[in-house]
């Protein structure tokens, strides 16, 4: 099997410039009309990777459920072109205490095996400061550089600016607990020819196992080996995730639902753009092994990401046969490396690999708290997404804390004001709920839903007649509602407005309401009203009678 290179765009930026200026995107549209800037400098840069390339970074970016932003780096004497991107995104931390505080990390991790920065040559230094100086203009309180593929000259260009007294720079264990160091990635530089792979690297046992095991495989009826195509890449990808859970799914707990979800998007997205490679190997129809590896083009890289294999199977064993099939396969298609991405695992090393190391680097700010003593402002919907969690689940005082620090943070946040308000009127607290409301509707005169609840509390503490307003600005906006109308009448009921009380529930039912329900209650409450009416108007004639 061979690989097509697309055609990429030639690189022609060479600077030596100091003054940089930083722009900050973070939206996807923005980013990807720059596809062309980023492209040219991922080309240019010699440690540039696989999860650095827009054709796997922008599509993961677009899925990312908290925020994110690029730094992207240019000359201030050149009004074009970029000559550095830094993919970075913002987390929300909660301490023991209760205190918020933010996180930056790389916008690739956790779904990254390899992260870091991308420039052109010759200015790393100068990127990297401005980078840096940028950084440290945002309100956070740890900088996390996970899974950093990077040289030491690279990675110390940008750390230096994080001076001690200021910032506390430490070193995170990628150690999991089963002993493997997941810090250490080893691969196989691949030579030109599969024979002089198997002589030179290989031990002679393994190398005589995997010439009998693919030679068994390819000539018996019994064995056969695919390679994925569009018709059968969604069952291939479920067979490969079938067969990880397998032996994998029960030390993932609670996140096993989740790496599975995003494995298979990853992986249809890879192969959408031509970069996924995944055999699969059969035995007498049943498939019993995959392995799904990236297509690294620039670099002339197979990157092994996931197998799967059935377990108790000998002979021959599906993930050495796999690999071995994958190694023969890159070697053909000209490929320089096999990667094994992370984790020392014994038997990466028996295909001949050697190691290279990523670093976890956390710059933690001296005080502990985010610099500027304040959130970012883009925390917003993190802190949102909590509380509302937290009120869903019934924990109020908590989700009330985390709304109120949401308005701390934005205090025209309508959707803050309106899910305190909720909360409020949960606990009781009418009054308060009134007064958010109100802010709501001054805000967005429009929302309809906000002068609902600001009815609710209205009536709830007896002030009929601004229930009846605001249930009256409800029909004025959506003049279809039936419920609004309904409502209406209730509160004219208990205000002793009869006739109108019959007329807005008249109004309501001539709508046609959907749902049985709401047409029989819609038909007695004007049996109820007209019923009103009557008596007012017998107690009215008597009253006249006695006069």
């Amino acid at each position: 099997m061979a690989w097509a290179d697309p055609a990429r765009p030639q690189s022609h930026l060479r600077w030596r410039v100091k003054d940089m200026q930083i722009d900050v995107i973070s939206d996807i549209q923005t980013l990807s009309s720059l596809r062309d800037d980023w492209d040219a400098v991922y080309e240019a840069d010699p440690e540039a990777q696989f999860f650095l390339s827009s054709v796997w970074l922008f599509k993961h970016l677009e899925r990312l459920d908290s925020p994110w932003f690029v730094l992207a780096a240019k000359p201030t004497n050149d009004a074009i072109s970029y000559v550095g991107f830094f993919p970075l995104r913002l987390r929300l931390k909660t301490r023991e205490n209760g205190e918020f505080y933010n996180e930056i990390t790389m916008a690739g991790a956790p779904g990254a095996d390899y992260t870091g920065f991308i420039c052109v040559p010759g200015i790393v230094h100068d990127v990297a400061a401005a980078f840096a100086t940028h950084i440290k203009t945002l309100n956070w309180a740890d900088l996390n550089l996970t899974h950093v593929l990077a040289s030491s000259e690279r990675l110390n260009s940008l750390l230096r600016h994080f001076p001690r007294g200021s910032f506390r720079i430490g070193i995170t264990s990628l150690v999991n607990t089963d002993g493997i160091d997941n810090s250490v990635c080893p691969r196989v530089e691949l030579p030109k020819d599969w024979e002089v792979y198997l002589n030179n690297g290989l031990r002679p046992n393994l190398r005589q196992k995997i010439r009998r095991f693919l030679r068994h495989v390819e000539t018996s009826h019994e064995f056969r080996i695919t390679n994925t195509t569009a018709e059968t890449i969604e069952h291939d990808i479920g067979t490969l995730l079938r067969l990880w859970e397998a032996q994998w799914g029960s030390r993932k707990g609670e996140r096993l639902a989740s790496i599975r979800k995003v494995a298979r998007v990853m992986l249809m997205d890879c192969f959408d753009s031509g970069l996924l490679f995944l055999p699969v190997l059969w035995k007498d129809g049943v498939p019993i092994g995959a392995l799904a590896s990236l297509i690294d083009m620039k670099n002339k890289s197979l990157l092994f990401y996931m197998g799967g294999r059935m377990e108790g199977l000998n002979n021959p064993p599906p993930g050495l046969v796999l690999h071995a099939y994958s190694i023969r396969t890159a070697i053909a298609a000209g490929f320089a490396t096999y990667d094994f991405l992370r984790g020392n695992e014994a038997y990466k090393y028996s295909f001949g690999a050697d190691e290279r190391h990523i670093r976890c680097i956390v710059v933690r700010t001296e005080s502990g708290r985010n610099l500027g003593n304040r959130l970012d402002r883009r925390s917003l919907p993190l802190l949102l997404r909590q509380a509302i969690a937290l009120h869903r689940a019934g924990r109020l005082d908590e989700a009330e804390r985390v709304y109120r620090r949401a308005s701390d943070l934005q205090p025209d946040c309508t959707m803050a004001l309106y899910h305190l308000g909720q909360l409020m009127a949960v606990k009781g607290n009418h009054r308060a709920a009134e007064q958010l409301f109100k802010a709501v509707v001054v805000a967005e005169p429009a929302a309809c839903k906000a002068w609902s609840m600001l009815a609710r509390s209205l009536l709830a503490q007896a002030k009929l007649n601004e229930a009846a307003a605001a249930y009256q600005e409800i029909i004025r906006r959506q003049p279809t509602f039936p419920h609004a109308y309904y409502n209406l009448g209730v509160t004219q009921l208990k205000l002793g407005q009869h006739r109108d009380a019959v007329a807005s529930f008249e109004a309501a039912l001539d709508l046609q309401p959907d749902g049985t329900n709401a047409r029989t209650a819609y038909a007695k409450a004007v049996a109820v009203a007209r019923s009103a009416v009557l008596s007012t108007r017998i107690y009215e004639h008597n009253a006249l009678e006695r006069f």
